[in-house]
């Protein structure tokens, strides 16, 4: 007998946890949170710091000599339309990939949920069989036994009891193999 399903909200979160799709979706959106925080950091003024040693600037009888210089240079942020429009931009790729993972994560447990139902319904079939099903069909086949025996029945009606047992088996047997297939669709779902 398989072994029992654990619980739905398990195997969901169990899904949510372990999907490489899903996890790639949230490195995306993580990225993109990124670059949103790197679009924001455009409108700060650039400053950088110049130290040299060297002769720029000589004059006509300095022509070997060097000197220090220091300098600073400051980048100002002075076109907004272009950085406003960065941010914009930036702010709505991340949206979209929030959408697109909430998505994912919806699906995700939809799928979950929906093979999780699909395999509940097949083994309570493969168990309607074994429990009620086959043993009915077997008291049909030795009670068809018993009035071929005495003669209160043809033949034919026992041969069709059996048969009806042979078909029921089969089907039970297509039953317990749903439910494997369905609990593998699950396991991969998951």
């Amino acid at each position: 007998p398989p072994a029992a399903l654990p619980d739905v909200r398990e195997l969901r979160e169990l899904a949510l946890s372990r999907r490489p799709d899903l996890q790639a979706l949230a490195a995306r959106v993580a990225a993109d949170a990124a670059a949103l925080g790197l679009a924001e950091r455009e409108y700060y003024p650039d400053i950088e710091a110049m130290a040299a040693y060297d002769s720029f600037w000589q004059s006509a009888d300095d022509q070997e000599r060097l000197r220090p210089q220091v300098g600073i240079r400051v980048n100002l942020p002075l076109r907004l339309d272009r950085r406003r429009g960065a941010v914009a931009e930036a702010s709505a790729r991340l949206e979209e990939r929030r959408a697109a993972l909430a998505r994912q994560l919806n699906q995700v447990a939809f799928d979950v949920q929906q093979a999780y139902a699909e395999v509940r319904e097949s083994e309570q079939a493969a168990a309607l069989y074994a429990t009620r099903i086959l043993p009915a069909a077997r008291e049909n086949v030795k009670a068809a036994q018993s009035e071929y025996v005495t003669g209160n029945i043809p033949f034919l009606t026992l041969i069709e009891a059996q048969r009806s047992l042979v078909e029921l088996r089969d089907r039970s047997y297509l039953a317990i193999a749903d439910s494997e297939r369905r609990r593998a669709t699950l396991e991969r779902v998951v």
